[in-house]
């Protein structure tokens, strides 16, 4: 196949993917030409190695005081704002470069800014998209979801407080239902949406109203080897330093060990917030739990710390698959997880982890009880490691993805003949 991919990601789980199904479908001799855009993260996302050519096309996000006023206007009219016509126009732009060089298909993958991208719109040749999730900010309930109303009589707000935020309220929400309209829209445009996971693909079809189909991920053993290194008593974290991803309830948990047998946390994420990254701090300090934040380290530092930790502590909020737990028991690291998400899918409980409730208190016995049975660590570490090389390999992974590219192409050509 000539594969033409696309992606508007950072660094982080999507880039790994994404980075793993280039390497694959490359290695099998497939043709690939990569687009994307200054705003992403062409730097972590090496794959220079195994493509054709990387186009890296300009695109400008940032939003100045001009900008806002007439987008309020364009949210009263129920037209898209400014940031959605640059990414309209960013994708016209590639569309029109991929249908005119020959490719068999295009790959897209998720967009840092919208979730689902706005690139199949523009697509005439057959279009398959592995959407990592769908936007979480707009159709998932959180601490600041948008549809929530104004306070209530109760919040001591006095009346100009309700008159300076009605118009604000309207506007922020016609914008809201606008990017709704246009993400299913979207949706629509392409031959084939994959997904990461069944809990991924639930999520779809409630955001979007059209199901996907399950592309699970897969682990390359040659990045995340085992090395039977000896344990130590430190336990892991992996995810960017952002509320979702929950290091403050893995520090919170730590704290319900007795200070004899307290491990410290390292976490490792590829970004963050600093002001958050503080917060943590200023929490651990109080808690008294070590707590040592690393970011955008090597690869082989992480290797080094999978295959040296005692435990991986996952607390990421519905995470929609979740590659860290399969790295960390490639590398033989037991994991204790929170029971939600695409997690269920990938650890089995008592056997290559423990998957315990969103509770403080039970994942602290969880992880005290990894630390302390050597016998119950031990098999779930060799239990993890098998588990990988059965059911989560590399090869597999592009088994999956190449069969879904080829299976788009083929309906597509259907079409056409009928």
């Amino acid at each position: 196949m000539k594969i033409a991919v696309w992606h508007n990601l950072r660094s982080g789980g999507g880039s790994r993917a994404l980075h793993q199904h280039i390497k694959g479908l490359a290695q099998r001799g497939h043709t690939i030409e990569v687009w994307t855009s200054s705003e992403a993260d062409s730097k972590f996302l090496d794959v220079d190695q195994y493509v054709t050519k990387t186009h890296v096309l300009p695109l400008f996000m940032d939003i100045r005081i001009r900008d806002e006023y007439r987008d309020k206007i364009w949210a009263v009219r129920f037209e898209p704002e400014t940031r959605i016509r640059r990414m309209l126009d960013f994708c016209s732009r590639c569309a029109d470069e991929i249908n005119a060089g020959g490719f068999d298909v295009l790959f897209a993958n998720s967009c840092i800014f919208f979730s689902m991208p706005y690139i199949g719109r523009f697509i005439t040749i057959p279009k398959a998209l592995y959407l990592g999730e769908p936007n979480r900010f707009l159709f998932e309930s959180s601490p600041d979801l948008i549809w929530e109303g104004l306070p209530p009589a109760n919040a001591n707000w006095k009346k100009a407080d309700y008159r300076s935020q009605y118009w604000d309220d309207i506007f922020r929400i016609r914008q809201a239902r606008v990017r709704v309209r246009e993400e299913i829209q979207n949706y629509r445009s392409y031959d084939k949406v994959l997904v990461n996971s069944y809990f991924s693909n639930e999520n779809l079809l409630r955001a979007y109203g059209g199901a996907g189909e399950v592309c699970y991920l897969g682990i390359d053993s040659s990045l995340f080897p085992f090395h039977n290194f000896p344990r130590e008593p430190f336990v892991m974290g992996l995810g960017a330093f952002f509320q979702h991803k929950r290091p403050d309830l893995a520090i919170e948990s730590l704290a319900l060990i007795p200070e004899t047998i307290r491990p410290k946390l390292v976490w490792v994420g590829d970004m963050g917030d600093t002001a958050y990254v503080n917060k943590l701090k200023d929490l651990s300090k109080q808690l008294k739990v070590q707590f040592e934040p690393r970011e955008k380290i090597p690869h082989p530092e992480l290797v080094q710390l999978l295959n040296t930790a005692s435990c991986l502590l996952y607390t990421s909020t519905l995470e929609p698959f979740g590659l860290a737990p399969l790295e960390a028991n490639a590398c033989g690291l037991p994991v204790v997880a929170v029971a939600e998400g695409g997690v269920r899918e990938t650890v089995i409980d008592n056997y290559n982890g423990l998957l315990v409730n969103r509770k403080a208190e039970e994942m602290a016995r969880a992880v005290e009880r990894v630390l302390t049975d050597s016998a119950l660590s031990d098999r779930l570490s060799r239990n993890a490691r098998r588990l990988v090389q059965e059911q989560w390999t590399f090869e597999k992974a592009i088994d999956r993805v190449e069969s879904a590219l080829l299976n788009t192409i083929g309906k597509a050509k259907d079409v056409f003949v009928n």
